[in-house]
């Protein structure tokens, strides 16, 4: 079945069988890569700015390695394009449920951030057991003055911060937990998961005291959350409205869509870096943000159907697979890592440590693979367990 000339994007049915989404695939996974590698320069190697006369390859490793904000940006678009069309598409055909949709939501986030949390208790203990917490050690000053953090890690290893996570309040009520600063954006998303359908029902719900409940709900969480994420929530919003828009009669032809998504990748490359050439840095996370979403219209525009599932898609679904709990579960361990191998001064970044430095991601890539075939890998049969025993329950009850 192939994609109505003026059908809006989010009642496009199976996705999963248009080209299109294998590239989005793809986008998701390699924005968590650059996460990856943005940690692993920051935490191994010396700041390009104590580079005297940087080589051009110092330039392309800083500049390949320094996109780890800016792959959160692509995250929160993601996010808004496809938790918005699920929540859309489900509200128009009259079947919303918010505890299939809070089960849905919770089980994706809780069934790789609980095991995260414990791991980064693990690394940080075992690190501070091992180097101590004194002004030398990395798991006392050293974090805290390589500005990774505005606190020491020994002092965030508490319950507060554990539990504070596990609620979603980590930068707003309590700081990250231990080393694993990659979870603050969770926070964010998980927000913007309660806030999106409480908005959307507030203005398509009938009854008037539902639409007052919605109201005071979507205030008090704009209210609770605080500015910063108020305002990211306008990025992740720009994918939402990628899912609302239709697609276009005038882009069908296959020439004009594909330079048009030739030029929206190429500007979503050249934006990664548009901090440099911008005042503010929310302004470049803007930019990044609308080129993100016009990317993904134009990728959404794309009738091509998947034939064959072949190596690229077998390699992008893959990567995209285990893209949430590489993000969670990488930055503890790589702090454990260079705790143990790095001495008072980070690496200059020679080709020697840059081939060194990429062998330590590709292990913690394969560790991040190890812990997803045990966590995130499972999560529809968990999910599936879950509603089995809802539902269950309302049988028995009813």
């Amino acid at each position: 079945m192939l994609v109505e000339k003026t059908q809006p994007i989010y009642s496009i049915p199976s996705i999963r069988n248009y080209r299109w989404s294998v590239h989005l695939d793809l986008l998701r996974g390699l924005a968590a890569i650059l996460v990856l590698l943005d940690h692993m320069r920051f935490l191994l190697f010396v700041d390009y700015s104590e580079i005297t006369n940087p080589t051009f390859f110092n330039k392309r490793f800083y500049f390949f390695t320094g996109l780890g904000h800016q792959s959160v940006m692509i995250f929160f678009v993601l996010s808004g394009f496809f938790i918005s069309a699920s929540v859309i598409r489900t509200i128009k055909q009259k079947q919303w449920s918010w505890v299939n949709y809070l089960i849905t939501r919770l089980t994706r986030l809780y069934i790789v951030l609980i095991p995260a949390l414990f791991l980064t208790a693990f690394w940080d203990l075992l690190g501070i057991k091992i180097f101590g917490t004194g002004q030398d050690s990395f798991y006392g000053e050293k974090f805290h003055n390589n500005f990774l953090a505005t606190y020491k890690i020994w002092e965030s290893l508490t319950w507060q911060n554990f539990l504070g996570t596990i609620g979603f309040v980590q930068k707003i009520f309590v700081n990250e937990f231990g080393s694993d600063k990659a979870v603050w954006s969770l926070a964010y998303e998980f927000w913007y998961y309660i806030l999106f359908p409480a908005i959307i029902l507030c203005v398509c719900v009938k009854s008037l005291k539902l639409r007052v409940l919605y109201g005071v709900l979507s205030s008090a969480i704009l209210l609770m959350v605080g500015s910063e994420i108020r305002l990211y929530f306008i990025v992740w919003l720009m994918g939402a409205l990628v899912s609302i828009g239709s697609t276009s009669r005038y882009i069908s032809r296959k020439i004009i869509l594909n330079l048009l998504i030739f030029f929206s990748t190429l500007t979503l490359v050249i934006s990664l870096k548009i901090e440099n050439f911008v005042a503010s840095e929310k302004v470049a996370d803007f930019i990044i943000g609308i080129a993100t979403a016009v990317l993904i219209y134009f990728l959404a525009n794309d009738r091509s159907q998947i034939q064959k599932v072949g190596l690229y898609e077998k390699f992008a679904q893959g990567l995209a697979g285990c893209s949430y709990t590489l993000y969670l579960v990488h930055l503890p361990i790589l702090c454990f890592i260079r705790a143990c191998i790095i001495g008072d001064r980070p690496w200059e970044p020679d080709v020697f440590h840059v081939l060194l430095a990429l062998g330590i991601v590709a292990f913690v890539f394969l560790y991040a693979v190890v812990i997803y075939y045990f966590t995130e890998a499972k999560t529809d049969k968990l999910r599936k367990l879950i509603m089995s025993w809802v539902k269950s329950r309302n049988l028995n009850q009813a």
